[in-house]
């Protein structure tokens, strides 16, 4: 055997049981009681741990690009190896259309450029911003593709689909038997509170949740389910935010749509207090932050079930980048970092703070993302025979949160002083330990390309 890691705790979505581990050329080659029953190159004691497989984040942005100039401080490297220090193993990102131009074109440089970097296994959504090419869908499902996301704001970067394009294209999705992945706000509404702050001389953080209300994100989800309902697409909804949001999840739910939701840790720990902090700029991002109503019912949703996966939409700029403060809100690009504060964060508030099973947290955050994006079993289980990408987590390890303890690209961070119990030490991909005891002593480039499944008829 390569490694065995022997006397910890396995939790996956089905349960907790104390067991060993043996991996072999890369797979999980046995769960087993006796820890005599194999010898291996290299042991790892993991007594009082848990084994989690890898965290996979289903929603990233690295190196992300605005009009064909690269904008966000991480690159597929930086950010795939603070991946790895936060116990996540996979990652999505986004390959966008240009507007008028080739989806496929775009996703085979998308690609191109990450497989030179990416330090954990990837895979690509393709997003659309028109109905143009949209027989490419065909050929992108091929190349290994399985979900589009669509935006209905943003009209201003074009990036928005307009109603009856979207009827079009959930038809043309779901005949592809592919999934639909929405960025969920009315665009009309977006637009006029901006302009109102603009008019009304309100330029501070602050005045970017309410330039964003509630109901911008509440009409776009109910339309969506709308012609989620007519076209019997699958749609799953990104980031949401609200409690109207998650309700409206939760009854589309109960009347058996085909619908998923996802929330990010951000939503959960942090309010509209955030932009009223000093350097309030920083923690700017789409749909915005809300209120503590909206937090307590997020986690509610959590609980019950409504919500399917929680995933860190990280996507990190710079001070300067964020014009250090000086910049009327509708001018500071939005974005925080997330994925390697994710796991211990979350971990933090869902198990020690609402004593939740901590299987529903592997769901959460590793087997849902897996099931619904086409990558399991080989990600987000433990199963013989499955890619050995394990996280191993010491439950009692206490930290407080501060920039340079972290390996973001940045020296900022939204969650700064947090205090959690809690925090992965090792992680491992494909059997190769990455990450060790706050060290990186893995291959910085091991992570390759996943072409993912449809996932239903």
């Amino acid at each position: 055997m390569d490694l065995i890691i022997k006397n910890g705790s396995l939790v996956d979505s089905v349960g907790v049981y104390r067991a060993n581990l043996a991996i072999n050329k890369g797979k999980i080659e046995a769960i087993y009681s006796n820890p005599d029953r194999f010898s291996a190159e290299k042991t790892i004691d993991a007594e009082g741990k848990y084994i989690f497989p890898g965290v996979v984040d289903s929603h990233v942005h690295f190196q992300l690009q605005d009009l064909g100039k690269e904008i966000s401080t991480d690159s597929f490297a930086s950010g795939t190896q603070a991946a790895a220090f936060g116990g996540c193993t996979t990652i999505i990102d986004f390959a966008d259309q240009t507007r008028g131009a080739s989806p496929l074109k775009g996703f085979l440089e998308r690609q191109k450029v990450a497989n030179s970097q990416v330090a954990i296994d990837y895979g690509l959504h393709v997003s659309k911003t028109d109905l143009e090419f949209l027989d490419e869908i065909i050929a992108l499902i091929n190349e290994g593709v399985s979900s589009f996301k669509f935006f209905t704001t943003y009209s201003w970067r074009n990036l928005d689909l307009h109603d009856s394009e979207l009827i079009k294209f959930f038809s043309v999705i779901r005949k592809n038997r592919a999934l639909a992945m929405g960025h969920l706000e009315n665009d009309s509404i977006v637009q006029q509170g901006i302009q109102q702050m603009i008019d009304e001389g309100k330029l501070d953080p602050i005045h970017h949740a309410e330039s964003r209300p509630h109901i911008a994100e509440e009409e776009a989800i109910q339309k969506a389910l709308l012609f989620v309902q007519k076209t019997k697409a699958k749609l799953h909804i990104a980031h949401i935010t609200t409690k109207e949001g998650s309700d409206l999840l939760r009854t589309a739910k109960q009347q058996d749509m085909r619908v998923t939701g996802e929330t990010c840790p951000h939503y959960l720990l942090l309010n509209e207090k955030a932009y009223m902090a000093e350097d309030g700029y920083l923690n700017l991002m789409s749909p915005p932050l809300r209120y503590a109503k909206d937090q307590q019912a997020l986690v509610n949703r959590i609980k019950d079930g409504t919500i399917d996966l929680i995933v860190t939409d990280h996507c990190e700029f710079s001070r300067k980048s964020k014009g250090n403060g000086n910049l009327p809100f509708y001018k500071v690009l939005n974005g925080i970092p997330g994925i390697e504060t994710s796991l211990p964060l979350m971990y933090d508030l869902l198990i020690n703070k609402y004593k939740m099973d901590i299987t529903k947290l592997i769901t959460l955050m590793s087997t849902n993302p897996a099931k619904l994006f086409g990558l399991y079993p080989q990600k987000g289980s433990l199963q013989v025979n499955t890619d050995a990408d394990l996280v191993i987590f010491d439950p009692s390890i206490e930290k407080t949160i501060r920039p340079e303890i972290l390996h973001h690209n940045i020296d900022w961070n939204p969650y700064s002083g947090m205090k959690v119990k809690g925090w992965p030490i090792a992680t491992i991909l494909r059997g190769q330990i990455l990450c060790e005891n706050g060290e990186f002593i893995g291959p910085k480039k091991a992570g390759k390309f996943l072409a993912r499944q449809l996932t239903y008829q």
